[in-house]
């Protein structure tokens, strides 16, 4: 065994303590050692310097065995404790061995000695090793739950930023719902009423999941809120792209949007679709019209020049308000399948 190790011999016989040393030297062994016959001189080592290894004798006149055992356990010490004694019973060194004692070996048979010290050494670096891969999961862990809180708190506020009930109007009720592929993503919808009967309505999606995608969302959400006051859909959308543009770029992302003024009163909507591409008209005799035209998402030009597009619902003896409904879905609902 190569290396230099700090060995603290506990033994009242200085004699003996120096023939440990030789056989331990013989074996090859470069180490520094000092040696201690009391409590009170065993703690100041103790407290002086690191030690590898404790040997000590079994049978002193003035310091126990189990008294060296208990302040070198007291100490914190997971280094190897090993008993080196002429006589020793076997019912006493069982005693030792369950007390923490990690090996004993008789001073007639030195040779076992070094193997003894090299095995617990051994054993010693996997226990350590053990401790830590166990500590690093437990702060694993413990940033797993606080992570898992933070996404639960932010999924919450996610929450709470969508509407939370259907709004019903002359003619009119609109519903949605949103199911993140994870606790939080970009998917958001929106609606409100700029002035009394005109609704504002919103469907949106930045690119990405999880937290990232999130936290736009709520910057696109505040800046489509204060662009869409009292413009239509289509001046709305090119303020919007000015206000993010930045942050869009930094962060590497687009928007996709439908965004759609409607007028309750004539029964008209005029729109904007900003490469969602995802937005339909069902009429009351089934029939199904895509909404057209399409622009690019925000964040993808900044020359695109965003046209709006318009529908009529129509009102007569054969029209019933409910059979007549805007069908807007996300791109989530296709790749997790429609069925789902």
């Amino acid at each position: 065994m190569s290396g230099h190790l700090r060995i603290l011999i506990i033994d009242d016989s200085e004699r003996d303590a120096l023939l440990l040393v030789r056989a331990l030297c013989k074996e090859g062994l470069e180490l520094y050692s000092e040696r201690v016959d009391t409590a009170e001189a065993m703690e100041r080592a103790l407290m002086a310097g690191q030690w590898d290894v404790a040997i000590s004798d079994c049978h002193m006149p003035d310091f126990t065995v189990e008294g060296a055992l208990a302040i070198w356990q007291r100490e914190g010490k997971d280094q190897p404790f090993i008993v080196v004694s002429g006589a020793i019973g076997e019912e006493e060194a069982v005693a030792l061995l369950k007390a923490g004692a990690h090996d004993f070996v008789k001073k007639d048979n030195l040779a076992r000695l070094v193997p003894a010290i090299e095995r617990e050494l051994r054993d010693a670096a996997d226990r350590h090793a053990r401790r830590e891969a166990e500590e690093a999961l437990r702060q694993s862990e413990m940033r797993r739950l606080q992570l898992q809180a933070e996404l639960n708190c932010a999924a919450e506020m996610q929450k709470m930023l969508l509407p939370r009930d259907p709004l019903t109007l002359a003619g009119f009720e609109i519903a949605a719902f949103c199911t993140p592929a994870r606790q939080v993503g970009g998917d958001f919808y929106d609606w409100y009423e700029t002035i009394p009967g005109i609704v504002t309505l919103t469907f949106g999606d930045v690119m990405g999941k999880g937290m990232a995608a999130a936290m736009l969302m709520t910057t696109v959400r505040a800046t489509l809120r204060a662009v869409t006051l009292r413009v239509q859909p289509s001046i709305a959308v090119q303020l919007a792209e000015q206000s993010l543009r930045h942050d869009l770029n930094s962060s590497e992302s687009f928007v996709t949007l439908f965004l759609a003024r409607l007028n309750v009163d004539a029964s008209l909507m005029t729109y904007v679709d900003c490469g969602h591409g995802f937005a339909f008209l069902r009429r009351r005799d089934g029939m199904v019209e895509e909404l057209l035209p399409r622009g690019l998402p925000l964040g993808v030009s900044s020359v695109e020049k965003y046209q709006e597009g318009g529908c009529v619902f129509e009102e007569g003896d054969a029209f019933v308000p409910p059979c007549v409904r805007i069908v807007v879905a996300s791109d989530g609902l296709f790749s997790h399948g429609l069925s789902s």
